[in-house]
């Protein structure tokens, strides 16, 4: 499979919310951020990653320290904006995770006024959605939240999950362990033949269609890792992945 998704679907297990870090990317890693941030972004959402004293503090909930680095997901206008803004957000802390560094989503926990001085918006129509920390760390964090089960995601039994093709299994494991806010995971897969589709099951306190984003990178990258690619379309108001399956 693609070189570039097999290092994100390698990521994935070893990604965790990191908030104490122990400093900032070096300038080589903060060069590279960059780069990845101009290739992830679209008309739809585009990354920003920057570097300023203050960002973390004064704080909102949980702290964030130890560095000033960071990547803002801006969304730029148009249908189904946080969809996307979640998939290339996504695809951008998995490769941080490859890299090495530590990242966390941030509703909350910056401060507005310092990200809004450092971010130029380029029409009406763009808004700040939301900001990744990024850093070094020593010390990772337990995993402990506790993730849907794939009875809770799917409504399948195990006996009649474990006859779905590899593909569609290693999707739903990849998507059930997608970050969300307050890990709320507020989806539903519903597993279609040749497809799969996103149910959108709660506003999550506004992340929930961003949150939906995130999941469905997970689900492609699942797809991809057996070998199976294919495509997103919006059907009947949701996402729906559908599978290039040679017959």
């Amino acid at each position: 499979m693609d070189n570039t998704m097999e290092r994100w679907y390698n990521a994935i297990k070893k990604r965790v919310s990191i908030r104490k870090y122990t400093g900032d990317p070096t300038k080589e890693e903060f060069e590279a951020l960059k780069e990845t941030a101009k290739y992830l972004s679209c008309p739809q959402a585009r990354i920003v990653v920057r570097r300023k004293s203050g960002v973390f503090d004064p704080l909102i909930g949980k702290t964030v320290s130890g560095t000033s680095t960071f990547a803002v997901i801006i969304t730029g206008g148009g249908d189904d904006e946080d969809y996307m803004a979640g998939t290339v957000g996504e695809a951008f802390v998995l490769e941080c995770t490859a890299m090495g560094l530590g990242t966390c989503w941030l509703g909350l926990s910056y401060n507005r006024g310092v990200v809004n001085s450092g971010v130029k918006l380029k029409s009406r129509n763009e808004k700040i959605r939301c900001v990744i920390s990024i850093g070094h760390f020593s010390e990772t964090p337990s995993k402990g939240r506790t993730r849907k089960t794939i009875y809770n995601l799917t409504g399948m039994e195990e006996s009649v999950y474990k006859k779905l093709p590899e593909w569609q299994r290693r999707a739903v494991e990849a998507g059930r362990l997608a970050p969300s806010a307050r890990n709320a995971q507020p989806w539903e897969f519903d597993i279609l033949k040749d497809s799969l589709q996103v149910a959108c099951i709660s506003a999550n306190f506004g992340y929930g269609a961003l949150d939906c984003g995130i999941a469905m990178l997970h689900l492609e990258l699942g797809a991809a890792h057996c070998g199976v690619y294919g495509s997103w379309e919006i059907k009947d108001r949701l996402p729906l992945f559908k599978a290039e399956i040679e017959e």
